[in-house]
């Protein structure tokens, strides 16, 4: 299995590349999934990628999210360019993108975005049509449908391993959008699901707190497991983290990959909000009491002396506490402090620290930050041993045959003099080559006696033979093709004049009726198709956005028994045999997207079409499981429940039961 790690900019790329990364994935500003940090402009791509390619690591570019008919021209400007500079392959959410490409330029590698929420094989199937190599699954597939997957198709699986977890179920979350028009599909989540909300049944408060922040996801116990199940990329997420994040979870899952031991310490220190494997084996147990790092527990305040400006609180602790590093306290479970420890004492197994904050005795102090591992990890380097053959002659030009797999290139310098006192000598060479920071040059040096150069010679021969050594990787990578400019076509197949209900007894007053039970059942869905059929109405059945394999085949049996037309609202559903309509959950953003389809389409977001109804997130956690310890089997399920933020919003809870449950918000 390859890994790959993120970099949200040059040295996050340069920690990843050091510490064991196989593939690195980036962003260009504007054109990513995490427009809300700074990413890197497609002036620094070229660099990136010769730094990258030097060490033998692709270099993979999102450009995964959603572009409108003014947009999309642009979006294959960028994909052209990157290809262009040795980009090796892109990572795109937009369908009729990815379509262009394909037609366009077949040897472009695409991989379908998990914003894409492809999780099971129907949808896998969907993707292979427009000839993508590679799927991120959504993190919610589960093993079985991953082995499932595998068994059926031929496409590359990458799969999430570490990092932050969408509590909502990815390219479905319209929170951002609806209440501040900031679509995460667009790159501009704010992330408003790490807020505190209040749960309530009717009027009864039942539970305060981060109720939709969802822990960090942890696999590194279960490699062997997804190894077995034939997942060919481990993907580790955190675009938006710090350098030492990403070189230090890339540094033990290499070592995990590696068969060597690996730190989980490690792991929880560089970030972390309580660690879950997600949904790995199902409907997982994935809400965390935090919002934000919690750290790894160091020790306990035991003793706190409160002065008139300054307070002086100790703790104890068995670990080594580096200056400069920072703690937080948590009191009762919930966060108190975050010192960072400038003036720190240490006396035995007790630590000292001055503090302007109210500190309470016998809390709980966890390290978050450690700073001389961090100073250690960002620091470390590792150069790309690159082979140099040094020739030295007297009277000659010095030359250099400078090689890249199974590519060369020669190099030149001024001629050499006889040596009268001080020869050039092996050494000498070896030290001055050792002068570069990309580069550990693995020198082959012949005729070298009796041949003099000034050390300013020498130096500018160094820096034109390194300089060919990246110019030569550079062109071993270099593509030229031309950019196409693309016309939109009208998207003439817009879904109008049509309403949902959500059973079987609800008035029926426009000419299409989309049915979108809470539960769905065979006598239920032919009832409200003998009324509209009465009225000389259509049905469509809404399909869930989620549907795993016995879901799917549930779904089957339904369409078939009745031949109700159907919302596709997820890539499976293009897979039944009955009359279709392209649902606001895909996503039809542009009139390329709205015409690969070849279907009337609803929209979620764009004015392309009609907006349809669509909820804010779509859960596939069980909120009642993981809030108040409910079971499946004494389900408390009513539709009176819903979240309610500090100044006043609501979010009723709803679901939809097939097979297994899916929850929302809306």
């Amino acid at each position: 299995m390859k890994l790959l790690s993120p970099a949200g900019n040059q040295e996050s790329l340069r920690v990843a590349v050091y510490n064991g990364a196989d593939e690195v994935y980036l962003g260009i500003n504007q054109f990513n999934a995490r427009n809300n940090v700074d990413c890197f402009e497609l002036a620094d791509l070229e660099d990136a990628v010769v730094f990258s390619h030097a060490h033998g690591v692709k270099v993979l570019l999102a450009i995964n999210v959603l572009f409108d008919d003014s947009e999309i021209n642009k979006a294959i400007n960028v994909i052209v360019s990157a290809y262009n500079l040795g980009v090796d392959a892109f990572i795109v959410q937009d369908v009729g993108l990815a379509k262009i490409i394909s037609d366009n330029y077949p040897e472009i590698e695409l991989h379908a975005s998990t914003q894409m929420a492809v999780h099971n094989l129907e949808g896998v199937l969907e993707l292979e049509k427009l000839n993508f190599k590679r799927v991120v699954l959504a993190r919610e597939t589960p093993l079985s449908e991953v082995k499932r997957i595998k068994e059926n198709s031929k496409i590359e699986i990458e799969y999430f391993v570490h990092g932050a977890l969408c509590v909502s179920f990815s390219g479905n979350c319209y929170l951002s959008s609806k209440l501040f028009s900031a679509s995460g599909n667009k790159g501009k989540c704010k992330q408003l699901c790490r807020l505190p909300y209040t749960l309530y049944k009717s009027t009864q408060k039942l539970k305060r707190g981060y109720l939709l922040s969802a822990k960090d996801f942890c696999l590194i116990d279960r490699l062997k497991d997804l190894e077995e199940a034939g997942v060919d990329v481990l993907k580790i997420e955190g675009r938006a983290r710090r350098p030492y994040y990403v070189g230090a979870v890339t540094r033990e899952y290499r070592k995990a990959l590696d068969n060597e031991k690996y730190e989980l310490n490690n792991l929880k220190l560089a970030f972390n909000r309580d660690y879950t494997e997600g949904y790995f084996n199902g409907n997982g147990n994935i809400i965390s009491t935090f919002n934000n790092h919690v750290g790894l527990p160091v020790g306990k305040v035991v003793k706190v002396v409160n002065g008139k400006k300054f307070n002086q609180v100790s703790f104890s602790s068995n670990q080594k506490i580096s200056q400069k590093s920072a703690i937080k306290i948590f009191n009762n479970g919930e966060e108190a402090n975050t010192v960072s420890l400038y003036d720190l004492r240490k006396d035995g197994n007790t630590y000292t620290f001055t503090t302007t904050q109210d500190v309470k005795l016998n809390g709980t102090v966890n390290l978050i930050v450690d700073s001389d591992a961090e100073n250690s990890l960002v620091n470390y380097q590792r150069k790309a041993p690159i082979d140099i053959e040094i020739s030295l002659v007297p009277n000659e030009n010095i030359f250099a045959k400078v090689s890249y797999g199974d590519k060369f290139q020669n190099v030149y310098g001024e001629i050499l003099q006889p040596s009268v006192n001080r020869p050039i000598i092996n050494e000498e060479l070896t030290k001055n080559f050792a002068k570069n920071e990309l580069f550990s040059a693995k020198l082959s040096i012949s005729n070298s006696l009796n041949t003099f150069m000034t050390k300013q010679s020498l130096n500018a021969f160094r820096r034109e033979v390194f300089l060919t050594a990246k110019n030569l990787i550079k062109s071993a990578f270099l593509k030229k093709v031309d950019p196409i400019f693309v016309k939109p076509k009208k998207a003439t197949k817009v879904f109008t004049d049509f309403e949902y209900v959500y059973n079987e007894h609800a008035p029926l007053n426009s000419k299409r009726i989309v049915y979108s039970p809470e539960t769905y059942e065979l006598s239920c869905l032919k009832k409200i198709l003998k009324r509209a059929k009465e009225l000389d109405k259509t049905v469509y059945l809404d399909t869930p956005n989620f549907a795993l394999k016995k879901d799917v085949e549930f779904l089957d049996d339904l369409i078939k028994k009745t031949g109700v037309a159907v919302v596709v609202n997820n890539l499976y559903a293009l897979s039944f045999n009955t009359e279709k309509v392209i649902g606001p959950a895909l996503n039809v953003y542009n009139s390329f997207t709205a015409n690969f389809y070849g279907l009337p389409f609803m929209t979620a977001e764009s004015d392309l079409g009609k907006k349809a109804e669509v909820p804010y997130m779509t859960l596939r956690h069980c909120p009642l499981k993981n809030h108040l310890n409910a079971s499946c089997e004494k389900c408390p399920y009513s539709n009176d429940f819903y979240y309610k933020t500090d100044d006043g919003k609501t979010f009723k809870l709803s679901r939809k039961k097939l097979i297994d449950c899916t929850f929302y918000l809306n």
